[in-house]
């Protein structure tokens, strides 16, 4: 069977904004419902304004963790199909005219997150398969060698936190929230490792 870029860029694309969502899940912590909304109906206009604040941070957190994988996929598709893919150091530069040198730190980590994506997208977009398991299971031998990718990812997924928490300063939520999304990253690819493999 020969691979469909298309068919497979879906298929990849799916995956990662599900992979998003569920940890977006596990890092943002959802309002709870108070006994308080049944004695004081009011309370849930409150209530209703957290729970939009809630998905609108959902959607920005997916946002955020889809930004260097559309830029990798885009990139490997437009190499594979024989054109010029997307200009990420331009794009940064062009949000940062003045970069600091911590800014540019953050620029070298994510071109190295982007180039680690991107090496894995390609051996998934050259695999024929009907389904994101089987990509996997066709660009990688085992769980072993998919394991040393993951390692890579994450250290990369780090390296690149670590860089715009030194670079932007963005105080203590955020360094937590990092750090959550850092250790649950890892929890759901050990998770999807043992399931895919």
């Amino acid at each position: 069977m020969t691979p469909s870029i298309g068919a497979n860029q879906r298929l990849i694309s799916d995956y990662e904004f599900d992979f998003a969502k569920r940890l977006a899940r596990e890092v943002l912590e959802k309002p709870k419902i108070s006994v308080w909304l049944v004695l004081i109906p009011i309370l849930f206009l409150y209530y209703a304004h957290k729970i939009q604040q809630y998905k609108a941070g959902l959607q920005g957190f997916c946002d955020g963790v889809l930004h260097t994988r559309k830029i990798a996929l885009e990139a490997v598709v437009a190499e594979l199909l024989g054109s010029d893919g997307p200009d990420y150091r331009a794009s940064f530069l062009a949000a940062h005219p003045e970069p600091t040198p911590q800014a540019l730190k953050v620029l070298e980590r994510q071109t190295a997150q982007i180039e680690l994506l991107k090496e894995h997208y390609r051996r998934l977009l050259l695999a024929a398969a009907p389904d994101y398991r089987g990509l996997l299971r066709g660009a990688y031998r085992n769980s072993g060698e998919y394991g040393d990718f993951l390692d890579r990812l994450n250290r990369a997924e780090e390296e690149v936190g670590q860089a715009v928490l030194e670079a932007f300063q963005p105080g203590e939520e955020a360094r937590r929230i990092n750090g959550r999304m850092v250790r649950l990253s890892r929890e759901l690819r050990a998770e999807e490792q043992r399931r895919f493999f």
